[in-house]
């Protein structure tokens, strides 16, 4: 089923390299009226990179970002193992400054994001008219408004990258004017993106795809720009919603086996995806491993992962995010591992003479260094989410072929409910409870009597758990400053630092020394 999609990972044509924060360098294209992109293949050749450099970090770097910074992840030391120069705990306990490595991979990989779509834009801008010519250029353009906006989402104030052949250091732009742009990039591609929602289109912009990108950002309108946008959002998620009936090929709903959305084998044919990014042993290896990071070591054969590939055991969550699952039948149970843990054949899994007990509490034995320990029963501690299920047929590498999911169907469900509390109209006139119960049936749960903002969080950190949108949550509903985790040890709270400038990361440190125009982020 990914068949279709690995052309857009072929390369047969070199990018030139050049610096992602340099946006002032001029570049020469790639590309000449000679060897100008004419067919579908030709077009999805040219684009390939671009697709590439969103695999790269979103499933790694980006991940740890949005949610090692939240009360939903948490990923502790064993002795000296995964310490790693502290990277990990500073994001547990919002202690990063601007020398954080991930988050000078997370600017380079935005900015090279950018850069090469604006390469790419430059280069087709001349090319010989086709019909595929005015999709290919919507489709980059839209992908440029999701590397901006992952950009702004992080940093705040940001640069906006110059015309090519511009030499000039660019200057941030305030967060409100790159909100502008981005919503320019966006409607003005959504006329010449395709309305199909098929394999062929599938891991590539579409019109659907930008109506949620849009959505993302009207949501989060206040938080960016001081005025809120809720009405906005609902029309654009209605979109999507409402997608048959605005006559596309194929509509979007909720799926019935949750965990086959994050499987292995998830793909064009999983009717909640709206935009995944495809990851695949031959062109898309590298990256993902996500359910492998957080997964016992003794609990490999009940997935039939080999024993010479290693996994993590060194990602988790807090207890009290995990103990808001607390209905039993919720089929969303399904991506926790917690307590006694028992092998497919029911006999116990045992280390040495230990019964393995995935204890939610977690108690350390060197909070400064967020050290759990090492015997058999410290590195069990602490509630496993295997959203993505461990893959078993990618046997060379820690990798998984399961495509990351960033854009899917029951979010914007739960953000058009959202949307409704925050004062937004539905012209439709749909209801924030009957929207929230549309997930919570199809969950298996029992519906709700009533809905407030409180438990419409509930049930977006139930649904939404490790898809990168914690961090994005917390902002926008005032929790990003609270208190969260447990050190069982002692009962006390481990996360507390509550300053309010850690609503955007620094700028990192690298980039300041190679632009002096930027201007550290205040706090930092």
């Amino acid at each position: 089923m990914k068949k279709s999609i690995k052309i857009q990972y072929i390369l047969p044509l070199l990018l030139l390299a050049f610096s992602c924060t340099d946006l002032d360098v001029p570049i020469a294209s790639s590309y000449t009226s000679d060897v100008f992109p004419r067919t579908e293949l030709e077009f999805a050749s040219v684009t390939g990179p671009v697709y590439v450099q969103l695999r790269n970090t979103i499933a790694l770097d980006y991940f740890y970002t949005q949610e090692l910074t939240t009360d939903e992840a948490v990923l502790t030391a064993r002795g000296a193992d995964y310490y790693d120069g502290g990277r990990y705990l500073e994001l547990n306990l919002h202690t990063w400054d601007e020398t954080h490595p991930f988050l000078g991979s997370i600017w380079w990989w935005s900015f090279r994001g950018v850069s090469l779509c604006g390469e790419i834009l430059e280069a087709l801008s001349n090319a010989p008219e086709s019909p595929f010519k005015d999709k290919t250029i919507a489709e980059i353009k839209t992908m440029r408004a999701l590397f901006y906006f992952f950009a702004m989402d992080n940093f705040g104030d940001i640069p906006i990258a110059p015309e090519y052949g511009v030499v000039e250091l660019p200057s941030q732009s305030p967060r409100a004017d790159v909100f502008r742009y981005i919503e320019n990039e966006i409607l003005e591609a959504i006329p010449n993106l395709s309305k199909d929602n098929t394999q062929s289109t599938y891991g590539k912009p579409t019109y659907w795809m930008a109506q949620a990108l849009l959505a993302k950002l009207y949501m989060n309108a206040e938080v960016y720009t001081g005025t809120p946008m809720y009405n906005e959002a609902i029309v654009a998620i209605n979109q999507i919603l409402n997608a048959q009936a605005n006559g596309a090929p194929s509509a979007f709903d909720l799926e019935q086996n949750f965990m086959k959305i994050f499987d292995v084998d998830n793909g064009p044919h999983i009717k909640e995806i709206i935009f995944a990014v495809p990851f695949d042993q031959n062109f898309g290896a590298n990256g993902m491993r996500l359910g492998r990071f957080p997964l016992h070591p003794l609990l490999r054969v009940n997935y039939g992962l080999p024993t010479s590939i290693s996994v993590g055991n060194c990602l988790s969550t807090w207890a009290d995010f995990y103990y808001l699952y607390e209905e039993e039948n919720d089929t969303r149970q399904d991506t926790w591992l917690s307590g006694l843990q028992y092998y497919l054949d029911g006999s116990p899994v045992m280390d040495g003479t230990y019964h393995v007990n995935l204890d939610p509490e977690i108690a350390f034995v060197n909070i400064e260094t967020f050290d759990r320990g090492r015997s058999p029963q410290q590195i069990a501690q602490g509630a496993r989410n295997v959203k993505y299920t461990p893959d078993a047929t990618w046997t060379s590498s820690r990798d998984s072929r399961n495509d990351f999911v960033l854009f899917r169907y029951a979010d914007f469900v739960l953000l058009k409910a959202e949307a409704i509390l925050r004062g937004g109209t539905d012209p439709s006139g749909e209801n924030a409870l009957s929207l929230v119960n549309q997930v919570r049936t199809i969950r298996n749960t029992e519906p709700f009597t009533s809905i407030d903002m409180e438990t419409l969080f509930e049930e977006r950190s139930r649904e939404m758990a490790y898809e990168t949108w914690r961090r994005n949550d917390l902002i926008r509903f005032g929790k990003w400053e609270s208190t969260w985790g447990r050190d069982a040890a002692t009962g006390l709270p481990v996360k507390t630092n509550n300053e309010v400038y850690r609503r955007v990361f620094p700028i990192p440190q690298n980039e300041l020394a190679s632009n002096p125009k930027l201007v550290q982020n205040d706090g930092y």
